[in-house]
């Protein structure tokens, strides 16, 4: 039986790892100019390409956004198990609908407002009909919008759960939790992905650009998605999950990825250019490819959850500050971002150099502008479902003090005129001075 993980703890290691993993968001974007294999189109296109940028791409993209459905499939399950599946509507109506609705009016504008200037500077047209019109393609909102159709069956089980016979409940969970046991439960996740991914534009998973759902690639997420609710009602063998993180990290790192990586982007060039290939030789091989390509999934968010359990469990200000400012960094990271990818288009630098400085301008530029225009007004009260209260500057004034100093007469000069005797009332004097000098 897994360790049990307390509350805290647990909620503490997967935000943590919820924060990591949306601001790498800023690096699969940032990479997409300097792809060298052109698999991934990406409408900026640098005058420096290297196959490293392709392979950063797929390591991140290929474990990222099926870890997020985890989280968000953990995290829903346990607003709706502790207030219930109306709170839990409510919520993401509040958090996910409303402010999916103004991105698609702001955002998707402002993204194809400068692609369309890149365009231009490159001599071409950029033509808005040609990609579903201003608010066509959904560009990064993808993730919210089949989030939203992930919590609709969520919603039904919780509604129906009383309804639902005691022993098929129980017999449910006990094969749960034998699944979650098993040896063999990566390897047999990876080898249902094959069915779901085969027919897919790519021989990794599609991202969706239109309003119309992909049943195919709802249904892959839908998956991510109820494992961590399942995870979440079996808490205890959370700990279970990444107790060998560090070989499941070493793996899917040296040895699944490159092998992935081989036979992913050789295989689609040879099944886009090369008609020549036995067919049965490339149905063998698209099936290798993808199965891999979901052992790196599941190795990947295995590997990261045990090591945001064990090394990643603070609840520090930092922590909280970078959660509260994740989802304000994801909606307006894509177009802050290809701005600056269009600028360093126009210059000459090392990839490396320009990557890192579109990345540093860009999260200097999300964290500028959520501390002064979001984190205290109504939008961050939108994103967050609160909004914090500025801290007022309290300076210290001087305190004055009163006291009464009886000062000792002086002597008369024996030469002198003689001056009245002072009364009692008049040996007395007050005298101020602050706390500082007192």
């Amino acid at each position: 039986m897994a360790a049990h993980v307390s509350s805290s703890t647990r909620n503490a290691a997967l935000d943590n790892l919820r924060v990591v993993a949306m601001f790498l968001g800023l690096v699969t974007h940032g990479v997409l100019p300097y792809t060298a294999s052109g698999l991934v189109g990406f409408p900026v296109r640098d005058h420096t390409h290297h196959l490293a940028a392709d392979a950063c791409y797929f390591a991140v993209h290929d474990f990222r956004m099926q870890l997020f459905f985890v989280l968000a499939g953990f995290a829903a399950s346990a607003l709706a198990a502790r207030r219930g599946a109306r709170e839990l509507a409510r919520n993401r109506v509040a958090r996910v609908a409303i402010p999916l609705i103004l991105a698609i009016l702001i955002v998707c504008p402002a993204l194809h407002f400068v692609f369309a200037h890149h365009a231009s500077l490159r001599g071409a047209v950029w033509d808005s009909a040609d990609v579903g019109g201003w608010i066509g393609p959904n560009f990064h909102l993808w993730f919210l919008y089949y989030l939203l159709m992930c919590c609709v069956p969520l919603l039904a089980l919780f509604a129906l759960k009383e309804r639902f016979p005691v022993r098929l409940t129980h017999a449910f969970d006990a094969i749960v939790r034998l699944i979650l046991r098993s040896r063999v439960k990566v390897p047999v996740a990876a080898a249902l992905t094959v069915p779901l991914m085969w027919d897919m534009s790519t021989w990794w998973i599609d991202t969706p650009k239109g309003w119309a759902p992909e049943l195919a690639v709802l249904a892959y997420y839908l998956g991510f998605f109820f494992v961590g609710a399942l995870l979440y009602r079996h808490r205890d063998a959370l700990a279970g999950v990444g107790r060998r993180w560090r070989l499941h990290l070493a793996v899917a790192n040296l040895v699944v990825l490159p092998v992935m990586l081989k036979l992913t982007i050789s295989g689609n060039w040879v099944e886009e250019v090369v008609r020549g290939v036995p067919p049965a030789w490339l149905v063998v091989w698209k099936a290798v490819a993808i199965f891999l390509g979901g052992l790196y999934t599941w190795l990947m968010i295995g590997g990261l959850i045990g090591l945001f359990q064990q090394h990643f469990t603070g609840t520090g200000p930092r922590w909280k500050y970078l959660a509260d400012a994740s989802y304000w960094c994801y909606l307006a990271g894509f177009p802050v971002q290809a701005v600056f990818q269009v600028v360093f288009a126009l210059i000459t630098l090392p990839m490396v150099v320009e990557f890192l400085l579109v990345n540093a301008l860009t999260f200097a530029v999300l964290l500028t502008t959520y501390e002064l225009c979001v984190r205290y007004t109504w939008i961050g009260l939108l994103l967050n479902g609160k909004r914090p209260e500025r801290k007022l500057e309290v300076r210290a004034e001087p305190i004055v003090i009163a006291t009464r100093v009886r000062v000792p007469e002086a002597p008369a000069c024996r030469e002198t005129v003689h001056r009245p005797e002072p009364t009692r009332a008049n040996r007395y004097y007050v005298l101020s001075s602050s706390a500082n000098s007192a």
